[in-house]
């Protein structure tokens, strides 16, 4: 196959955690990419990737600065056939609720819609979503840990979160009604020339090869692993676990449209699967386990500080992928918190002994 009879697949974010992953796992499926990104810069990111390397002659680039603003992405989407939407804003602190999280997303996923049914090529559009989605920000920290709510592909989303509008309370208020509301208008969508696939993906995890330093790792790593490794934070909430190159997989393996044909299920789950019964604190001491047990000899030294009573507060939701497994990973497993916290950690491992090394302390 030439390069020019690959089909052409769109990816926002794609120099993000998911969306370089989703890249690199499109590329390696032999696909061409369209990355869709905001600055100058973040080309800049994908070309520099090691693993990116071998494929920069299959890469093209489209910079969207404001996704809000009318036919933002109509240019990007000239001549695509897939469409995978990744790219959207975490609710940190320092955010405006409405114009810097809410806004963005409403307005950026009816305009990758627009965009594609004004492209007349697109086949296909894939969204990520959240598990926050599912749940009222205004019931703060009374979810619990026991996970007694399934997260599989008939999952609700939240009927409050539904009926937020501007102005909105805090970051974390617009960002759960944000989602429930993208995920609701999607779902709503019929009569359209391509469809839609909506993933719900649990808390991603794994190295990055853009971190070269420990430090970088360290800052890298999300709040989960941090918080099992280091004990330095308490997260919030935890709505299942999955390894990012599982994600990835899951996000590129949904174009396939002889995988699955139009009648998809509501939605795909990235998330391990959690048997029924366990708690989130049975959960998480597993993990614990695993790193008191593997790695006794850097807990023994303080390299590891096992946050085992740092349990997420809020583990609403027993993720349930095995539909998704089934009909994009031809059954294999997704791997959960334990696999991906050991993998993250032997990777802060090798870069604590390379630095190490480089600097004749070994």
């Amino acid at each position: 196959m030439t390069t020019a009879d690959q089909v052409l697949v769109a990816i926002t974010g794609s120099n993000g955690t998911i969306g370089y992953a989703a890249l690199l796992h499109a590329l390696r499926s032999n696909y061409r990419v369209r990355a869709i990104v905001r600055r100058p810069s973040a080309i800049s990111t994908i070309k520099s990737g090691p693993s990116a390397q071998p494929y920069l002659h299959r890469i093209e680039y489209a910079i969207v600065p404001d996704n809000t603003v009318l036919g933002a992405y109509d240019d990007a989407l000239a001549g695509v056939k897939y469409v995978v939407h990744i790219a959207g804003a975490w609710p940190l602190p320092h955010l405006h609720p409405d114009s810097d999280i809410y806004w963005p997303f409403i307005k950026s996923t009816k305009e990758l819609v627009t965009a594609a049914q004004k492209s007349g090529t697109v086949k296909r559009m894939v969204f990520t979503q959240a598990g926050a989605g599912l749940v009222d920000s205004e019931d703060g920290d009374t979810l619990g840990n026991e996970m007694k709510k399934v997260l599989d592909e008939n999952v609700d989303v939240s009927q409050s979160s539904l009926t937020y509008r501007p102005p909105l309370k805090s970051p974390h208020n617009a960002y759960t009604s944000a989602k429930a509301q993208c995920m609701t208008y999607l779902s709503s969508l019929s009569a359209l020339p391509f469809s839609i696939a909506q993933i719900i993906p649990g808390t991603v995890i794994g190295p990055s090869e853009f971190c070269t330093t420990s430090a970088q790792a360290f800052a890298h790593m999300d709040r989960q692993t941090r918080a099992l490794l280091f004990a330095d934070n308490h997260p919030r909430y935890a709505f299942g676990f999955v390894h990012v190159d599982d994600c990835a997989r899951i996000h590129i393996e949904a174009l396939n449209e002889d995988k699955v044909g139009k009648e998809m299920p509501r939605w795909y789950v990235a998330a391990a699967t959690v048997e029924e019964g366990v708690t989130g604190e049975e959960l998480w001491a597993s993990a614990a386990d695993m790193v008191e047990r593997e790695f006794a000899t850097e807990v023994e030294a303080g390299l590891f500080k096992v946050g085992r009573s740092k349990v997420p507060i809020n583990i609403p939701f027993r993720a349930d992928s095995r539909l998704t497994e089934k009909l994009l990973l031809g059954g294999e497993e997704i791997r959960g918190l334990e696999q991906c916290v050991e993998e993250v950690a032997r990777w802060y491992v090798d870069l604590k002994r390379r630095e190490a090394v480089s600097s004749g302390l070994q």
